[in-house]
């Protein structure tokens, strides 16, 4: 006899049950709602999907200029594998003149672009890391919504706060044909999952200190540790855009205080639906850098 896992407290039980024996959850009335529980069946599930995002969006604007990501030319071997910035604008890249231009939905997209290969390489071992401690303890839909979210704090943060920089120019004629050439100035153009990075540790920094005991206070000291090593480690290089990292940092510390304090607590239809309203909206992100950038950065 076939076993399933009980949708509500993922015990095994038969897949003839129609009410769970342990919690007496209706299995019939939600067999059919299969798209959001195959997405978060597990606790790596997300962790997974946004993982494999990251490097597939890095391998296509990789290959969209393979002689550019070879070249070391632009910062050495930090730079290795660097795609051709018109490829960051056209998959969603935020700053510069998308943000003047009001491409708003980068703030989520750029979460999952990345600069070079070594760039990639320590935010997804950081994401592997942090993303399991986070769906171990409040669960694989809260883990979406953290890194989405905290990633877009982080990103706005950037681009209100940092010092705008000369972005390009504009040509006016007047009514005589004299032409002047006006500049434009906007946010630092930037990408990376650090930002959401720095918004697990704020999420686990506070889910820590209020579930307390032993595995709380440990979590919570380390959490912190991480966290000051990495801003202090932003502030002494200058490519690394550590007010993007505050600004999740801090949206990760608030966040922390709207989920449970304790693990193991159940996540409801709502937090499924939310977490992929926002995976659904960063996608079709996506697609609009791309329609909206093409003109811009071909001509």
């Amino acid at each position: 006899m076939a076993a399933i896992l009980c949708h509500n407290c993922r015990k095994l039980i038969s897949q003839e049950e129609t009410t769970c024996p342990y919690c007496g959850a209706n299995q019939r009335a939600n067999r059919g709602k299969s798209v959001r529980k195959a997405f978060f069946s597990n606790d790596q599930s997300a962790v997974t999907f946004f993982v494999g995002i990251c490097v597939l969006m890095y391998i296509a604007t990789v290959a969209g200029d393979i002689n550019t990501a070879g070249s070391m030319e632009r910062g050495g071997i930090l730079g290795l594998g660097s795609p051709n910035q018109k490829f960051l604008w056209l998959t969603g890249m935020t700053g510069g003149f998308a943000w003047v231009d009001g491409h708003y939905w980068t703030l989520f997209t750029a979460s999952f672009l990345h600069g070079s290969l070594l760039h990639i390489f320590f935010n997804m071992s950081w994401l592997r890391q942090l993303g399991a401690l986070t769906t171990a303890f409040l669960g694989p839909a809260r883990f979406a919504l953290v890194f989405l979210v905290t990633g877009a704090t982080g990103f706005l943060a950037s681009n209100l706060f940092h010092d705008p920089i000369l972005i390009g120019t504009q040509t006016l004629s007047n009514a005589s044909g004299v032409i002047r050439e006006i500049p434009i100035y906007g946010p630092v153009p930037t990408v990376g999952a650090s930002c959401s990075i720095f918004g697990l540790m704020g999420v686990l920094i506070v889910f820590g200190n209020r579930r307390g005991g032993t595995l709380g206070q440990n979590l919570n000291r380390q959490m912190w540790i991480w966290a000051i090593i990495g801003l202090l480690i932003g502030e002494a290089v200058p490519q690394i855009n550590n007010i993007g990292h505050i600004g999740g940092f801090v949206g990760g510390l608030i966040l922390g205080y709207v989920f449970p304090k304790q693990e193991g607590v159940h996540e409801n239809a709502y937090i499924h639906w939310l977490a992929l309203l926002l995976i659904v909206t960063t996608i079709v992100g996506f697609g609009l850098s791309f329609w909206q950038m093409w003109p811009l950065v071909t001509n």
